[in-house]
């Protein structure tokens, strides 16, 4: 019955008026060129239109299995290896796949078994428990290796004439808190949308559902940049106006002539979430799905954030619409003015606001900045600008990019040894598992792109479902999005976060068990009134 009514949505969105730019007729580069590909596409307004591609079949030689521990090197696994055979199992190793994006070798993935369905893999993986073992289970077409799929995909192209809105939009409204892509669709009655950008998971990493990197909404900058990721900006009056930009952000506060730099928007003070900016520690640099600290931080709440701020230790002054100071207090956590916004301090930082009085002049200016060099400028911020964090970058006019170690992805994200040993949490290897877990194996992803004539693409590809799609990795996305058309393109969120909703109606199949997973933001579709 699903199936269904899943065809008949379909159907009542057929506008007969298509103008949106055709899609690269040629077969896409997952796999070998003979893999049967089948495409159907679907007008949803003029200009707008989804394509949904499968593509391949499951090789039988691919199969279930419980993945253990990964090790740099054969000499490194002798020890667990001997350990498996004295409990009565026969472990081997995997390398890992680096796809050329390392000329060494990341090394090999400790596992044991290999199983036609996912139950025999649990059924192991309990019985290893039992012996003191830890681990996971895995399917090898995930490895990203040579694979022949399967791949299920959809692509929301959107032409520059297309009769169409297009704006990125937070779960609920504000900061604070998730929504799915399907419910945010539903509440802006957007005829599609895609999931957005990075965001704070939980509470223990910072304020749940806060944009873990650069977001704009309606001109106003309301989360900071993580230095030199990309970000994906749109104006909702022009769709021509679209880029794909790395950036930086700047914001500053100006009082009694001194100029001061807020470390960071709408966030807890003391967690950094993806790390990148100048006062975390252990690293100032990009870690991804690593979380920085510091105790000294500046802080602005604007009413993005909603009625009040993050309550705590500190200290805070409330501004006033017209640029006072029109209250102060000794904690953290108060009513955030209409029109103004609350300037919160922690540490250190504490000291220099604590020098502010009842009616000081405050000046507030927000920012927004391409990397130096031939992106070095400041990005003009419109009310009609909007922007989605993402990463890594994929393509950039037209060629592939590998940014994977400035960008934060890479296992030398965290700075290397030395940082190591101020921080035991962040070692190598468990960077170097994040980089092969997360980058280098298939998984869910999303990804948006621009092709030369100014056509949008918002491409999600299902994946962890080896029968349905065994997904991408980053260097496959990039080469996915390259085969679509796009000559400037970058990964948004993915993995339980991939989402494409279309007149009200999920598309694909979610990855995690529960279902569509609430995220931060996404980026919807709206007809033109």
């Amino acid at each position: 019955m699903k199936k269904y009514t899943y065809l008949f949505g379909l159907l009542l969105c057929v506008v007969s008026t298509a103008s949106a730019a055709p899609l690269p007729s040629r077969s896409l580069t997952l796999g070998n060129a003979q893999l049967q590909e089948k495409r159907t596409a679907v007008t949803l307004l003029p200009g707008v239109v989804l394509t949904t591609i499968y593509r391949g079949t499951l090789d039988p030689a691919q199969a279930w299995t419980v993945n253990l521990v990964a090790v740099r090197t054969t000499l490194a696994a002798e020890k667990p290896l001997s350990d498996l055979r004295a409990a009565g199992f026969e472990g081997r190793l995997d390398p890992m796949q680096t796809q050329d994006v390392l000329t060494d070798s990341l090394g090999f993935m400790l596992r044991v078994g290999r199983f036609s369905n996912r139950a025999q893999a649990e059924a192991a993986l309990a019985a290893l428990k039992v012996k003191g073992f830890g681990g996971g289970v895995q399917h090898t077409a995930e490895d990203g290796g040579p694979s022949s799929g399967p791949w299920a995909i959809r692509v929301l192209s959107v032409a520059p004439s297309a009769q169409a809105i297009v704006r990125a939009a937070l779960a609920s409204d504000i900061v604070p808190g998730r929504e799915t892509t399907s419910a945010l669709a539903r509440r802006l009655g957007a005829v599609a949308a895609v999931n957005g950008g990075f965001f704070v998971v939980n509470d223990a990493s910072g304020t749940e559902g806060d944009l873990a990197g650069l977001s704009v909404q309606a001109g106003q900058l309301i989360s900071e940049a993580i230095a030199g990721r990309p970000a994906f900006f749109l104006d909702s009056a022009s769709l021509k106006g679209s880029v794909i930009r790395e950036v930086s952000s700047s914001v500053t506060l100006t009082a009694n002539g001194q100029v001061r730099r807020a470390s960071g928007l709408n966030r807890k003070p003391g967690l950094i979430s993806n790390c990148g900016n100048a006062v975390g520690t252990p690293t100032v640099l990009p870690a991804h799905d690593y979380t920085c600290r510091s105790a000294n931080e500046l802080i602005v709440f604007t009413p993005a954030f909603g009625t009040s701020s993050d309550a705590g230790e500190g200290y805070e002054v409330m501004v006033e619409a017209g640029g006072r100071i029109s209250a102060v207090q000794s904690k953290r956590g108060s009513a955030i003015p209409a029109g103004g916004y609350t300037l919160q301090a922690t540490g250190s930082e504490a000291v220099w606001l604590q020098q502010l009085s009842l009616g000081t002049p405050l000046t507030l200016e927000r920012t927004v900045s391409g990397l130096a060099g031939a992106q070095g400028d400041a990005l003009p911020l419109t009310p009609t600008t909007y922007a989605v964090n993402g990463g890594p970058t994929l393509l950039m006019g037209g060629k592939l990019v590998n940014h994977y170690a400035a960008e934060g992805w890479s296992p030398d994200a965290l700075g290397g040894p030395e940082v190591t040993e101020k921080d035991p949490s962040s070692s190598a290897d468990s960077r170097t598992n994040f980089f092969n877990g997360w980058l280098l194996r298939r998984n869910p992803r999303t990804a948006v792109g621009i092709m030369k004539d100014g056509t949008l693409l918002f491409v999600t590809v299902d994946g962890r479902n080896p029968t349905h799609s065994v997904g991408t990795s980053i260097p496959e996305t990039a080469a996915l999005m390259r085969g679509l058309g796009a000559v400037d393109a970058m990964n948004l969120d993915g993995g339980g976060s991939t989402a494409t909703v279309v007149n009200n109606m999920l598309q694909g199949v979610p990855s995690d068990a529960t279902g569509e997973r609430p995220d931060g933001d996404a980026i919807i579709i709206l007809p033109k009134p």
